[in-house]
């Protein structure tokens, strides 16, 4: 818990589904992973959290792991097939737009990627989701954070400094 900012406890325990969300998280319709490749960017551990406010905001962290040479391999697929979905904006219901932009975080490891995604679809707001995946060797960490913000315009709460801020940190524990 000491590795975020305060405001946050912890969440729901990790489902199967939170493990295989990785493998499973490219947002454009069209695009899949190869399941060989999917499986293998299962985690193996992670963990949740939830604002202490109660608002609409959550957080997971989860590590891979993998042969170094093939872990790098099914993260550039991955890589790839998420660069290819920023090149549009789709349609997800009605109206509703989702967008993927590459988001810019320092260097941390041995590779690494970021990623902005929007979508409207909520009327409640609209979805603002980074996710970055930093990996060193044979182990990786993927952040998730979502937040709903009240329109597709508005600035989320948690700035983008903090968001690397806490990527950072978790990075830093897996090279220790």
């Amino acid at each position: 818990m000491s590795d975020i900012e305060a405001g946050w406890q912890g969440g729901q325990a990790i489902t199967p589904e939170d493990l295989s969300s990785v493998g499973q998280s490219i947002p454009c319709s069209e695009l899949t992973l190869d399941p060989a490749v999917a499986k293998r960017l299962t985690a193996v551990t992670g963990i949740q959290f939830e604002p202490t406010d109660h608002s609409r905001k959550h957080l997971i962290e989860l590590v891979i792991t993998g042969q170094p040479k093939q872990l790098a391999d099914d993260l550039q697929t991955l890589f790839g097939a998420m660069d290819s979905c920023s090149t549009k904006t789709a349609t997800t219901t009605g109206t509703a737009k989702l967008t993927v932009k590459e988001f810019a975080i320092p260097s941390l490891g041995d590779q690494q990627a970021a990623y902005v995604m929007t979508d409207t679809a909520d009327s409640a707001g609209a979805f603002y989701v980074r996710n970055a995946i930093v990996r060193f060797g044979s182990v990786a960490v993927a952040l998730g954070l979502l937040e709903v913000v009240p329109t597709a315009q508005a600035t989320p709460q948690i700035s983008d400094a903090t968001f690397v801020k806490i990527l950072k940190t978790a990075a830093d524990r897996l090279r220790t």
